[in-house]
């Protein structure tokens, strides 16, 4: 078997994978017997697809014994029959397989998973060279067959298309997780196992997997070794629903023209093949849809699940809006947008009145006197070119007994942002600016994150800061934490720092650099660039002595048309040692302040309004 993943799998060969050629889960590997009775009992009713969920009080029962377990589900973008919760034990994920296991739960979602039994666990066997997946071939399945026993010429051959699925990878003798299962033992068991499965496939490929064929796969399954099966699972509740339930797609009419469902709904195909195709009606649709529906082809639409009935195959959705044409990158990023629950509207006016109103603003009398003035010191920042959010500074200064004062100035946002304004509020549901190639959708309003706390050259703002007392190897002698006030001198580019470190000795000409405040000179500002820079290697150089992980990941960049903002092109981004000194060069705080420096400092990502009561915190 030359594919690259293998999985036990029950259903006669040809039906779709998630979904069953049978009446629902309940009808896995059971007897011909079984099913005719069960047909006669269920004859005039709907057939569900889908378990019931369990009740709460279940739940909460199963998970307070151990017998059920909850994580969040993840679903494989390529592979869409695919899906994996956590392991509460840190072991190898629990796999869930298919739809029909899914249980209409989609990805992100949190759920609960009731393990299945262990004769239908998945084999883990070594990846093959061979990239083709079922998932490819199955997204081409017509949708008005999806949920139908197919005939297997309408699929590939059986030996492109196996009922048992393994995977995993092997550096040798040994598996990736170190589990230890030799690939031979693998191979030798999984080829018992397809021959079980193929002598009656090659013969009828429509005919279910019979008892004794059941019998010979769940006994080879138990014969090998523990640590070769993954635990799978079926969801059997969800706890909360993380994903939107939005999707982009398209619009298509139904197959069969003269079906009553014809008569009321479109089809909506998600673009992500993780959620599942949408039943929308009619009314949401164009007035001139079922007339000319190839005019729509093209057109992409946002779609919301508002239902998933335990016996249809589709959900049922509400039509939202009409995007444009797919392809144009407006269009496609607001779906992007819509579909990760991102909210790029407008801040309202209630939210706006929240901030200064007059500008430009100046910093309150009162405040001079609960702060620290640090407006004399040199203090620059160091972000890059296009940078209009400058949210910390830096600040170096050389000490008579040969040590440093090194200063850390973050924006003190927590001054705009009253805790339970609608702002606050607004701040909290976003929780982050979203940062796209070609724009940026912002946490708080640009009136705060460019003007009122931007740390803007020759303006006085108002920050909190973290100061160490350093030798030059790094050492940390002292440290003070507390709110001040700062004037930046100057705002550097990361190709201005960079060009003071590789030239030490030599004086930048001034043309070469961005204007810098008649109190300091740049004879000082690259000094303390070279400083810092010198302080952050010694610490760098510590880290990873004590263990750290390097994390050397490509960062794409990309160059934007002036005119449009589009992108016209990209390129591998290169760090360098000026991207280096604020990020992972500043010393960390001794455990006591370290926790009031997160609450209280952290770029917006405190809880909030959570900062010290005291102007300031003496370690």
């Amino acid at each position: 078997m030359s594919h690259p993943d293998y999985r036990m799998n029950l259903r006669p060969l040809g039906t779709p994978r998630g979904v069953s050629s049978v009446a629902g889960p309940h009808d896995i590997g059971a007897s011909p017997g079984d099913k005719k009775s069960k047909n006669k009992s269920t004859r005039g009713k709907k057939k569900s697809i889908f378990e019931t969920y369990m009740s709460k009080e279940d739940v909460s029962e199963g998970l307070k014994r151990g017998t059920l377990i909850q994580g969040v589900l993840r679903i494989n973008p390529k592979k869409f029959h695919e899906a994996f919760i956590p392991s509460p034990d840190g072991d190898r994920d629990i796999f869930i397989d298919g739809v029909v296991a899914r249980n209409r739960a989609l990805n992100g979602d949190l759920v609960v998973v009731k393990l299945l039994p262990e004769e239908q666990w998945k084999v883990v066997k070594p990846e093959s060279n061979d990239k083709e997946t079922e998932a490819a071939y199955e997204s081409d399945i017509p949708e008005e067959l999806c949920g139908h026993h197919l005939p297997q010429q309408s699929l590939k051959s059986y030996n492109d298309s196996p009922d048992v699925i393994v995977e995993a990878q092997f550096d040798g003798s040994d598996s990736e997780d170190g589990h230890g299962i030799t690939q031979n033992v693998l191979v030798d068991g999984v080829k018992k196992l397809s021959v079980c499965v193929s002598e009656k496939g090659r013969e009828d490929g429509d005919a279910p997997v019979t008892k004794d064929e059941t019998t010979c796969i769940s006994q080879d399954t138990r014969a090998l070794p523990e640590k070769s099966l993954q635990r799978s699972a079926k969801v059997v509740y969800i706890l909360e629903k993380k994903h939107s339930r939005a999707a982009t797609g398209f619009l298509k009419l139904l197959a069969d023209k003269n079906s009553e469902l014809f008569r009321k709904y479109a089809l909506f195909s998600p673009s992500d093949h993780r959620v599942p195709r949408i039943y929308v009606p009619l009314k949401d649709c164009p007035q001139d849809f079922v007339a000319r529906p190839k005019d729509y082809a093209n057109t992409l639409f946002i779609c919301r699940i508002v239902d998933w009935k335990e016996d249809c195959n589709f959900a049922l959705g509400q039509l939202a809006k009409s995007l444009g044409q797919a392809g144009e990158i407006e269009p496609e990023t607001e779906g992007i947008l819509t579909e990760y629950g991102v909210d790029f509207s407008d801040f309202s006016s209630e939210v706006l009145e929240c901030l200064p109103q007059g500008l430009p603003w100046t910093i309150p009398p009162e405040e001079f006197s609960k702060r620290r003035d640090l407006r004399k010191d040199c203090i620059f920042t160091i972000d890059p070119s296009t940078a209009r959010d400058l949210d910390d500074a830096l600040s170096c200064k050389p000490l008579a007994d040969g040590n440093f004062e090194v200063g850390v100035h973050i924006a003190d946002v927590s001054y705009f942002v009253p805790e339970g304004s609608d702002l606050d509020k607004v701040a909290a549901e976003r929780a982050t600016s979203v940062y796209l190639v070609q724009k940026v959708v912002p946490m708080l309003p640009r009136l705060l994150c460019e003007e009122l706390c931007s740390l803007n050259p020759m303006s006085d703002k108002l920050t909190f800061s973290v100061i160490w007392t350093l030798t030059p190897e790094g050492k940390i002698l002292d440290e003070w934490f507390g709110r001040t006030i700062i004037c930046s001198c100057t705002k550097l580019s990361y190709e201005h720092a960079q060009s003071m470190i590789e030239s030490p000795t030599e004086k930048i000409p001034a043309k070469e650099l961005p204007p810098i405040s008649p109190e300091h000179s740049s004879e000082e500002v690259h000094q303390a660039v070279l400083n810092l820079h010198g302080i952050a290697k010694q610490l760098r150089q510590q880290r990873f002595v004590d263990g750290a992980l390097r994390l050397d990941q490509l960062k794409l960049a990309f160059t934007l048309d002036h005119e449009t903002g589009l992108p016209q092109g990209c390129h591998i981004y290169e760090y360098r040692d000026s991207n280096k000194p604020c990020c992972a060069g500043t010393p960390r705080p001794r455990q006591g302040c370290s926790v009031t420096w997160w609450n209280s400092a952290t770029r917006w990502g405190c809880s909030w309004t959570s900062a010290p009561q005291e102007p300031s915190i003496k370690a």
